[in-house]
């Protein structure tokens, strides 16, 4: 039986991730000035740290076959701050239609035929669907892609490695090199980011990743500066992310 305790702290996760969701709309639409943001940000990103290691010390120690995971999963600061910017990346520069991944993308792909809407199915369903069909790898990237995007990346990871021991698939190498990054290891978060990019060359997301586990991570500022010069390039680069970019490039150079 699962503890109460750790029930309610995963809901009060999600609660302030949202929070910190909700801050960076409205700080993007200019409903609210910078002072008053960073103080707001600096009190949610608190409580998710706070909630964040609550749940590491409630939840059950893992068999010692899974301390791989544990490694890439690191501290609760290292996930909260993942969660944000994933989500706020991958907002930007892989744009979804009204109703979100959730019914579009790759798993409107696996339904294609179907008239469900996925969006009324839970994560538990999916979990459920996935189990019974193990080899559907488009199924199990839909799922891990909701995780991702709700900053549970301890619930990604697995899916993730599932579909890496069978095949080199560039979403899963992504994530799991992200997350890895963010965790601590920047070296070997760059080297899975990098095998991506080999699977498929140019991709934004990857490059934009990559960009930041070179330059804040391993210290690679020549590689780190290439790809955010070629992401600039890219026409549809959204405003916000072009900005950050250019942020970025002036801070390498100086």
């Amino acid at each position: 039986m699962s503890d109460p305790r750790l029930t309610q702290l995963k809901e009060r996760r999600e609660q302030v991730l949202d929070d910190l969701r909700d801050l960076e709309r409205q700080v993007a639409a200019g409903e609210i000035d910078d002072a008053a943001a960073e103080r707001l940000r600096r009190r949610y990103e608190s409580a998710a740290v706070d909630v964040m290691n609550s749940i590491d010390t409630l939840s059950p120690v893992e068999p010692a076959g899974r301390s791989r995971r544990r490694m890439l999963l690191g501290a609760g600061a290292f996930v909260i701050v993942a969660a944000l910017v994933t989500f706020t990346l991958i907002s930007a520069v892989e744009p979804r239609p009204e109703g979100g991944f959730t019914a579009s993308g790759v798993a409107a792909d696996v339904i294609e035929d179907s008239s469900v809407d996925l969006s009324t199915i839970t994560n538990d369903e999916m979990e459920a669907v996935v189990a019974a069909n193990p080899e559907v790898i488009s199924m199990r990237l839909a799922l891990a892609r909701r995780y991702v995007e709700s900053g549970d990346f301890s619930s990604a990871l697995p899916h993730y490695m599932f579909v890496l021991d069978r095949e080199a698939n560039p979403e899963a190498l992504t994530y799991v090199g992200w997350i890895t990054y963010l965790s601590g290891d920047a070296a070997t978060g760059a080297t899975l980011l990098r095998r991506s990019l080999e699977v498929l060359p140019d991709d934004p997301l990857t490059e934009w990743f990559l960009a930041n586990t070179l330059l804040y991570g391993t210290g690679e500022t020549a590689e780190a500066v290439q790809l955010l010069e070629g992401l600039l390039q890219y026409e549809d680069l959204p405003q916000e992310i072009a900005a950050e970019t250019q942020r970025m490039l002036d801070e390498a150079s100086q």
